[in-house]
């Protein structure tokens, strides 16, 4: 297997700030986890986007990630809460929990994050392992949309502009990507730009990284192979089913 490089990858004190407009997924994760009637693990559950609401909300869960950084920020967050979560610094790809879980998670697109055919067999055989008879896997990945695959390499664009959570000033994300279609995996580098009180250009900070898309006929075959035998996918958070290659495939997979 090959390495996840995370030393490019954004500062665990930044992630807040530069994800703070990701919500949609939050409540799904977190009633995912209520229903499920036992122990929950997170894999890559980062600085706690969404372990925190779900120990909020009541649940037991569990928090795993291979960035140490991410996981001292969690913990001071919770921290202020009165949370004490239990949190693993582990791959994802070869982990060992020492209790079984009826719900094992990937959110937002955790599971791209695994460039090789090989790994990404490891994880979901990994997550298996972990799950108890009836339990059930999550995640979501982005589907590779047609106009994603044609887009220029290395052609900067504004993703996205939102309000700073604690400023309310204007913060743009802006990224550059470029596609390897043979191998299937997209290598980006992004920016955040923070504006002054004046308007003016503020700090920013730079990360890069990498995913590997995976086409829905794909993902059926690494479950398979990693011994799931039921699964199905949605097409959203709104389990409105998979019909547009610009949709969220959001997995889910059982443990028989």
């Amino acid at each position: 297997m090959g390495t996840i490089d995370i030393q490019q990858y954004i500062d665990p004190e930044v992630y807040d700030l530069a994800y703070s407009w990701l919500t949609e997924d939050i409540t799904f994760y977190v009633e995912r986890a209520k229903q499920a009637g036992g122990p929950v693990l997170e894999v890559g559950c980062g600085t706690g986007r969404v372990l925190i609401p779900t120990l909020q909300a009541g649940g037991d869960i569990d928090g795993l990630d291979l960035h140490p950084g991410m996981l001292e920020v969690l913990r001071r967050k919770a921290a202020a809460l009165g949370l004490t979560p239990r949190l693993v610094n582990a791959d994802m790809r070869d982990f060992t929990m020492p209790r079984r879980y009826r719900l094992v998670t990937i959110p937002f697109r955790g599971f791209m994050h695994v460039l090789d055919t090989e790994g990404q067999l490891h994880t979901l055989r990994c997550c298996r392992e972990h799950l108890e008879s009836g339990g059930a896997l999550v995640l979501n990945l982005f589907h590779p949309s047609f106009d994603r695959l044609v887009e220029p390499d290395g052609e900067e664009r504004q993703e996205r502009e939102f309000a700073h959570p604690e400023t309310g000033l204007p913060v743009g994300v802006y990224a550059r990507r470029w596609l390897d279609r043979v191998n299937q995996i997209l290598r980006a580098e992004m920016e955040i730009r923070e504006s002054d009180p004046r308007g003016y250009a503020g700090p920013s900070h730079t990360h890069r990284f990498a995913l590997r898309w995976t086409y829905k006929a794909e993902m059926e075959l690494l479950l398979q192979s990693a011994g799931f035998t039921r699964f199905e996918v949605a097409g959203g958070f709104d389990d409105r089913p998979l019909e547009r290659d610009t949709d969220e495939m959001v997995w889910t997979a059982w443990r028989d």
